[in-house]
């Protein structure tokens, strides 16, 4: 049976090779998005069969299972619906992709999905956030045009750990600047904190931008598959266009042969992140959902 182990940031670098075997695009089967949200969601992990099962706790569903890493999904769906019939816990599974809900409902017949909307991705080109081209984008480049025009001189760069002193101060401020009362942005900024804190563990793709000496602002991200997944992004508004030089830039820096697509994760549901995630025109919201079953230990 399954025995599950509750996830520490030092079980990075022995579970970090089965995130390989995804085969999707979404946020939630990365590296940075499952250790950086560990303590939220109460993450456990298991391995069985060269496979990596994590079990959390998200708010509303309780006890529940994302769909595991490595090996076939038949094997894994019987392991998981034994393990439950064994603790007398319900069966259910988030966050499923769209492409893999026919398996999993193949497999549990008696099951229901729903899609979760504010947990959507938005996913675009690579090339589209790189340079802005094209009529749709027109309202992203003069940003970025305005940013040039107004800050000559600008750079940005590859992070380093020498930098995380600098880069801490100035998270500092941006909480300071434009702190909300809402528990996630204090979350959010707390975690951010760890992860530089033990920025050669997460070994996240950093980049700074800055006009003059001033750090204006900073991402942080990985590659999985064809995919650059942003993380972490924070910049100052007061520093008109920043978010739009930030983007264009960290998506010049770090996107390589063989990556096609950038995920810029979910907008919780937040109005005004889900308009500015929509100006970036995306080429398709990675639908989520929760699959529940009945009666799963007739498996």
């Amino acid at each position: 049976m399954l025995e599950f182990h509750p996830l520490q940031l030092e079980d990075l670098p022995r579970l970090r090779s089965f995130f390989n075997y995804s085969g999707s695009r979404i946020c939630d089967t990365t590296p940075g998005t499952v250790f950086i949200w560990r303590d939220m969601y109460e993450t456990e992990w298991a391995i069985c069969d060269d496979s990596l099962y994590f079990k959390v706790q998200y708010p509303s569903l309780g006890e529940t299972f994302t769909l595991p890493l490595g090996g076939g999904r038949t094997e894994h769906f019987r392991e998981i619906a034994r393990y439950c019939c064994k603790k007398g816990i319900p069966l259910s599974f988030y966050p499923v992709p769209k492409d893999e809900l026919p398996r999993l409902q193949e497999y549990f017949p008696n099951s229901a999905a729903v899609a979760e909307r504010d947990s959507f991705d938005y996913l675009y080109r690579a090339e589209d956030l790189m340079y802005f081209r094209g009529k749709k984008l027109s309202g992203q480049r003069n940003h970025v045009n305005k940013f040039l025009k107004t800050y000559g001189s600008w750079t940005f760069r590859t992070m380093t750990q020498a930098d995380v002193p600098q880069v801490k101060a100035f998270l500092d401020r941006y909480a300071a600047r434009w702190d909300k009362a809402a528990a996630s942005f204090h979350e959010d900024i707390a975690k951010t904190h760890e992860v530089l804190d033990h920025f050669a563990t997460y070994d996240l793709l950093g980049g700074i931008l800055q006009v003059e000496d001033n750090i204006v602002g900073f991402s942080l991200g990985e590659i999985v598959g064809d995919t650059l997944f942003t993380h972490i992004e924070k910049a100052d508004r007061d520093y008109e266009g920043c978010y739009q030089m930030l983007v264009a830039q960290f998506a010049q820096h770090f996107v390589r042969d063989g990556v096609h697509f950038i995920n810029r994760e979910d907008d919780t549901g937040d109005l005004g992140l889900r308009t500015s995630k929509l100006s970036y025109h995306p080429v398709a919201l990675l639908e989520k959902y929760t699959v529940t079953i009945e009666e799963p230990c007739g498996k």
